[in-house]
């Protein structure tokens, strides 16, 4: 499994963000009970994607040497850890209990942070399980994404009290989902159109963004290359400025530079 550093205390592993320092971890849009919405749609599918989901995570565990008895201090789910919008379905409901025992093995506690399709993740909250609008961990604030509110590139409260910068030196980090990035990429032989999940990233001396990419594990996502961002945060007009880092299935990611040169390529 190849990493990438992106600031010296910021690491993406696999689909998932690291932060050595705070020994956290997280991940967004992981969307328990996808197998239920599709099915009503008339798309029949196995039941297997929170298996699939800790598979994953198991084999990120497994590349950090993290183990029950050596947990991270954190897991942070940055929205949507359910799918359909409203109450919780009974199949959420019972998903969403049974990955959280399963994830407090691995982590002290478990932040979830509310996302467009989180209405009722209050029922989920516990003594290790915490559950919020927005937080902030090392140098990095994580907000779901579908909002533009409180401002594009605001900064932690804790933050805006003092100075919009790191310990580093460099600006806050915006860590967001919802945007379920990915990129088609042809293949030279072949000529198929292959779509890949992806991290996007933009850096200025005010602001960095992080995209997360989806953690759900039956569909990868929206191209780019061909449609619009979803989230407020991801303005258009600097789309192709974002630098693109490429997840394959097999958890390796490669830089693939501006998006403006894979959309050149087309």
């Amino acid at each position: 499994m190849r990493t990438v550093s992106l600031a010296p205390q910021l690491t993406l592993i696999d689909l998932a963000l690291f932060l050595p320092a705070e020994r956290a971890l997280a991940i967004a849009d992981v969307h328990l009970g996808i197998e239920e919405a599709l099915r009503d749609e008339g798309i029949l599918v196995p039941r297997d994607h929170l298996a699939q989901v800790q598979q994953r995570l198991e084999r990120i565990f497994e590349e950090l040497r993290v183990t029950p008895s050596d947990p991270l201090r954190k897991v942070l789910i940055n929205g949507d850890l359910r799918h359909q919008f409203g109450p919780l379905s009974r199949v959420e409901h019972k998903e969403s209990k049974e990955f959280l025992r399963w994830l407090a093995e691995w982590a002290e506690q478990i932040v979830l942070i509310e996302g467009n399709h989180d209405g009722s993740l209050g029922a989920l909250a516990g003594e290790r399980v915490m559950v919020c609008k927005s937080y902030s961990v090392g140098d990095c604030w994580f907000v779901h994404g579908d909002q533009a509110s409180p401002g594009p590139y605001a900064v932690p409260p804790q933050a805006a009290r003092r100075t919009a910068q790191t310990k580093s030196g460099e600006a806050w980090w915006i860590v967001i989902g919802h945007e379920h990035p990915a990129v088609g990429l042809r293949d030279p032989v072949t000529q198929r159109v292959e779509v890949y999940k992806c991290f996007l990233v933009e850096r200025s001396a005010e602001k960095n963004l992080l995209v997360l990419p989806s953690f759900n594990q039956l569909v990868k996502g929206s191209d780019l290359l061909k449609e619009q961002p979803l989230s407020p945060l991801v303005r258009p007009s600097e789309l192709e400025d974002f630098f693109v880092y490429v997840v394959s299935d097999a958890g390796d990611i490669y830089e693939f530079g501006p998006l403006r040169r894979l959309l050149i390529a087309l």
